[in-house]
């Protein structure tokens, strides 16, 4: 199965990778980004849970490479919703918070400007239950952010996502196909500067420890202000729970 999510990847990338164009409204085409996202959890308690995360970033066509390297702490409210195949349990719960610190590693500029970030990240998602067994969530999440070297400066974020998904049994193995979409507001300049839609596949299994989750997904991301572009942006993401 990881084979066949590899092979999904770099089809979408051979698809994706094309020179920059205009696309009307939405304006020029972005060179592709790639994402890999490793996390390990565990839970300290029933409903609190601490996460390391790993997430390599690339944009081969602006030479830009950089790494977060994230600790968060999430606490899980209301266990109200069905039990699910999924390793990920904070899907059955009515809301939770997630706090965390992040440290972005830049090791190659590119044509961006050079510089480390620090970032303060605070989540705080609540979840409804739809006809068709379909789950809602409503991700509100706001960053404090720091830079260094070209990229000093504070910068604050606001992140308001929604995401419809369903998990379906494959055989005692987890299904969930999604999709949501985000808008972006940042300060400064004190406005909504990007939007993006999302679409992927999570499959959930028992591996070894208390179970495994792969992602694939695929984003478009429009910048709204100051100029308008849009960016393809594949992601993969490998999850354990312990």
């Amino acid at each position: 199965m990881v084979r066949r999510l590899l092979l999904l990847v770099a089809l979408a990338a051979a698809l994706s990778a094309r020179p920059a164009r205009a696309q009307g409204f939405f304006g020029p085409t972005q060179p592709t980004a790639y994402e890999l996202e490793l996390d390990a959890y565990y839970h300290v308690a029933k409903n609190i849970r601490l996460q390391a995360q790993i997430q390599p970033y690339f944009v081969p066509g602006n030479q830009l490479t950089q790494t977060t390297f994230a600790l968060y702490a999430s606490w899980m409210v209301a266990d109200v919703f069905r039990e699910l195949i999924s390793p990920d349990k904070v899907k059955s719960h009515l809301v939770d918070v997630r706090a965390g610190v992040l440290y972005t590693a830049t090791f190659d500029p590119g044509s961006t400007g050079s510089g480390d970030s620090v970032t303060l990240q605070l989540d705080v998602t609540p979840r409804y239950n739809l006809p068709l067994d379909v789950l809602a969530s409503v991700r509100n999440r706001i960053s404090f952010n720091w830079g260094t070297g070209q990229r000093t400066g504070y910068v604050f974020y606001y992140r308001g996502r929604l995401q419809l998904e369903r998990e379906f049994d494959a055989g005692g193995v987890s299904l969930i196909p999604f999709a949501n979409a985000e808008f972006f507001w940042k300060l400064p300049p004190e406005m909504w500067t990007r939007f993006q839609l999302q679409g992927g596949l999570q499959c959930g299994f028992h591996a070894f420890a208390k179970g495994q989750v792969i992602e694939l997904n695929f984003s478009a991301i429009t910048g709204l202000q100051p100029s308008r572009s849009w960016t393809p942006q594949v992601e993969l993401i490998l999850s354990s729970w312990f």
